[in-house]
């Protein structure tokens, strides 16, 4: 099967970023994942790892030498695509960018962070800066919504500069009949277990309304980290009837657990644009989630969004979707059409248009 992007393009574009083989944690690594199942020959060069101190400055010396050894000996090389979180992935990528740009590629760069509002914010004049400098010494910053982008042109990046990329979200593989009716609201949480998420307030509303949702909901998380918290948190609050903890789900789980699910929820404080999200659209869930980050843009009436944080408004919602059960079809068929433009096919079509246009430059 042909992809996307052919190697004729894709021989001119160096690509850096997280480490995504092997059951990637998510994140930049999932984007990378689906992309290079569509990229033919994609030339990448990753940087991050996690892992104790030296595996990070390994992964990082190691990728930054070949990429500086590739632009001094490859004269095809047109393009180098950088993916950035915040933090201390916007410094590793600021390093990359500065040893670059004299080689007079035409550098992307990708901004898939959560929390850069947060990250610029708490950064010093000095660092602000430095962030400022990094972005305008770049030719194409990629953002995943519109939210997005009009923060980066209030910081003076001109808007010629931003285009908009849609995180990529794979095809569904819907499993016929696995939307069982048992009386309950199936609900599902997809991420990493923390405040960021929102599992914890999640919780927190169940335990609140014990007695209202007893025998009407059944909560699924799959998730890592805090596991220890999130098991004691569950037997603290009384809910082993009604919550259930997968742990880490990838793969086939994570497909049964999508077609399982009624609703999906993410209540979280800060977000670019979850992939989970866009996943559980393209298997027909409405999503209850929280204006942050690009979310506003893909769940409109296909869910319900509430204040990060706010136990009774996520209960609220739950409680919406118990008491009329027959929205959760609505806003099903909703979420499928919403999702559609995120699907591989177009996405990559998209990019791959990108790619030519800096290719001309």
């Amino acid at each position: 099967m042909s992809k996307i992007i052919d190697k004729e393009l894709s021989s001119g574009i160096l690509m850096t970023g997280d480490y995504y083989r092997n059951n990637h944690p998510g994140g930049i690594s999932a984007v990378v994942q689906y992309w290079s199942e569509n990229i033919e020959n994609l030339q990448y060069y990753p940087i991050y790892r996690t892992g104790g101190k030296f595996t990070k400055g390994w992964w990082f010396a190691t990728s930054y030498i070949r990429l500086f050894l590739r632009l001094c000996t490859d004269r095809r090389v047109r393009i180098v695509h950088l993916h950035t979180a915040a933090d201390g992935s916007f410094k590793r990528n600021s390093q990359l960018i500065r040893m670059i740009r004299p080689f007079g590629k035409r550098i992307i760069l990708h901004i898939h962070a959560s929390r850069f509002k947060d990250f610029f914010k708490e950064s010093s004049d000095k660092g602000r800066k430095d962030i400022l400098k990094t972005l305008e010494s770049t030719d194409r910053l990629i953002v995943l919504s519109q939210s997005w982008k009009k923060w980066f042109i209030s910081k003076g990046i001109p808007e010629g500069k931003i285009t908009i990329l849609h995180n990529i979200t794979p095809e569904p593989t819907l499993i016929p009949q696995a939307r069982t009716n048992d009386g309950r609201l199936h609900l599902l949480f997809m991420g990493e277990i923390g405040q960021r998420k929102g599992i914890f307030d999640i919780l927190r509303a169940l335990r609140d309304h014990k007695e209202e949702i007893t025998g009407k909901i059944e909560l699924r998380i799959g998730g890592n980290r805090n596991e220890d918290k999130l098991r004691a948190t569950i037997k603290e609050y009384g809910l082993e009837d009604c919550v259930v903890f997968e742990g880490w789900v990838s793969g086939e789980k994570k497909t049964r657990l999508l077609n399982w699910a009624d609703v999906y929820i993410l209540p979280s404080f800060n977000e670019g644009l979850p992939i989970s999200i866009l996943e559980a659209m393209s298997y027909g869930c409405p999503v209850i989630s929280t204006p942050v980050g690009g979310i506003p843009e893909v769940v409109r009436d296909n869910g319900t969004l509430v204040t990060p944080g706010d136990s009774e408004e996520i209960f609220r919602a739950i409680a919406k979707y118990v008491d009329n059960p027959e929205i959760i079809h609505t806003e099903g068929k909703e979420s499928v059409t919403n999702v559609a433009p995120y699907l591989a096919e177009n996405v990559m079509k998209e990019l791959k248009e990108l790619y030519l246009l800096e290719s001309r430059l």
